[in-house]
């Protein structure tokens, strides 16, 4: 009867111990990623949604992760989630407007340009327009066919005419 306290202290502590070891299980942790990695990253998903649009040249809307699974082993479903990565498809004329877009790490934007041989379609989101970043092109804001966060990297490519 002594040690009775003894063991109530010992079988709270060890449940406290226990539920907390339980949360932190499931609690996520957080995702960083360098922006070297970021832009890798953002070049997959950009890749396989052009790879869908080829297989699929009528497609409007948005492209879910689970159509694009049969393109996409580059890219990490983590990264993609982690990020605001999102797409849009809308007729334009008698082909698409395809937008793709994320919100990258700091210097991303420049090491996309630089593994994408300084494509014309990457630049910045303006919210409704956006604005091409690569180095010789003349900067005039173009219009997004989907409302894009402020300062997201985008990448817009037009098929058809």
């Amino acid at each position: 009867m002594r040690y009775l306290p003894l063991l109530v202290v010992a079988i709270a502590s060890a449940t406290g111990a226990y539920i907390a070891s339980i949360q932190q299980m499931v609690q996520p942790t957080s995702y960083t990623v360098s922006s070297a990695a970021a832009a890798s990253q953002f070049l997959a998903y950009r890749s396989a949604v052009m790879a869908f649009m080829n297989s699929n040249p009528g497609y409007t809307g948005v492209i879910q992760p689970s159509q694009l699974a049969v393109y996409a082993p580059q890219y990490s479903p983590t990264f993609i989630s982690s990020n605001g990565v999102g797409n849009a498809v809308t007729p334009s004329g008698s082909g698409r407007l395809i937008t793709v877009y994320a919100a990258l790490p700091a210097g991303a934007l420049q090491t996309v340009l630089a593994q994408s041989n300084n494509d014309a379609s990457v630049g910045v989101s303006n919210g409704n327009t956006w604005t091409t970043a690569a180095t010789g092109m003349n900067a005039v804001p173009q219009p997004l066919n989907v409302t894009v966060p402020l300062g997201n990297l985008v990448s817009v490519v037009k098929t058809g005419n």
